[in-house]
This record gives structure tokens, C-alpha cells and sequence, in this order.
């Protein structure tokens, strides 16, 4: 409840001028009672995905290798770009659908990585590794890397040492990203 009343004190304006804005431009094009119906109900739906959003973000801060598991995929991918953010890099999320193999795109010191993010229960197949490779020269990226919260079968190794793509595991993101600032680019992959 009470990040509910934070997030209502700190954007309730935002929201509000956004849904007055809208309101004016509908009622160029309608009559004012369905311009405000519109607009209210435009602002609102945009303010919850927002809030829900933050939310999930909020969470993940506060996860560690234990709770992965439990997480959602959605979840998964916000709590990999709060650690890679902590870590020093720029993040960012690519489309929720037809996103061409990535999740997240990552970038320091002039680099960027496509990220493909894997939260599931049994070892991450080739699949992953083939879509983070067809990702990098797609987003025009630096490196691909495959991230999961379990294990690698042994044919998705061999085609990540193949294709340069780089895999983390549930102990690689605990070295690399849960304690000190890793370094993506600097991990072999194994």
C-alpha cells in the first residue's frame, strides 16, 4: 500500500496533464464527453502498465539466486537489466514479441550485447544459442550471450564456442553480476 501511495504522489500530475492533453486533442475530433471517456480511460490503462511495471522492477531488486527460480520469464529479464544497470551497463528492452532473439540489448565502453534471457527449469538447449547469434548481427551488436538461471546442454556449448556466443549460467551470474561489477565482454565461455 504504500508504494502505491508513493507512486500516486510522485506521478499523479504527470498523469494528469497527460490525460488532459489527451482529452483536448480527442475533442478536436469528437464530442467532449467521448473525448474525456477516451482520454481517462487511455491515461489510466497506460498509468497501471506503468505502476505495474515499476513494480516488477522493484521486485527484482531485491532477488537473489534463490528467488530466480520462482520468477516469471518477464521477471527473469527485469532482474538481469537491474543487475546488469548495477553492474555499469546501459540497458535496454527489446520488443516483448518478435524481439529477433534478444531481450535485452546491453552496452559500455562502446559495446554492445545482445542478451537472450532464459529462466526455466531444465538446461538451456541450442535453440537460445542460435537466436542470441542471429540477434547480433540483427541489432548490430558487439556480442550475443545466452543468460539462465540453470545449465547449458552440452550441444548448446558446443555450438556457443562455434558461433561466439557467450553462456552464463546461475553460478556465472552470481560471479559476474550478484557480487563486484562483472564484465560480459570478459567472460569465456565454457
Amino acid at each position: 500500500m504504500r508504494a502505491l501511495g508513493r507512486w500516486i504522489g510522485l506521478e499523479l500530475a504527470t498523469w494528469l496533464i497527460a490525460g488532459t492533453v489527451l482529452v483536448l486533442v480527442f475533442s478536436l475530433a469528437m464530442p467532449w464527453a467521448a473525448a474525456i471517456a477516451l482520454g481517462i480511460g487511455i491515461t489510466v490503462v497506460i498509468a497501471l502498465m506503468s505502476w505495474m511495471r515499476r513494480g516488477r522492477t522493484r521486485l527484482a531488486r531485491y532477488r537473489d539466486m534463490d528467488g530466480v527460480d520462482e520468477m516469471t520469464g518477464e521477471e527473469f529479464e527485469d532482474w538481469l537489466a537491474v543487475l546488469f544497470r548495477r553492474s555499469g551497463y546501459r540497458v535496454r528492452h527489446t520488443a516483448a514479441s518478435g524481439d529477433f532473439g534478444a531481450d535485452l540489448i546491453i552496452s559500455m565502453d562502446g559495446e554492445e550485447w545482445v542478451v537472450q534471457a532464459k529462466r526455466q527449469a531444465r538446461p538451456v538447449g541450442v535453440a537460445a544459442v542460435q537466436q542470441a547469434a542471429a540477434a547480433r548481427p540483427h541489432y548490430d551488436a558487439d556480442g550475443a550471450m545466452v543468460v539462465t538461471n540453470t545449465t547449458f546442454t552440452a550441444q548448446a556449448v558446443t555450438l556457443a564456442a562455434s558461433t561466439d556466443v557467450v553462456l552464463w549460467d546461475r553460478d556465472d551470474i552470481a560471479a559476474e553480476l550478484l557480487s563486484s561489477r562483472g564484465t560480459a565482454t570478459g567472460h569465456e565461455v565454457r
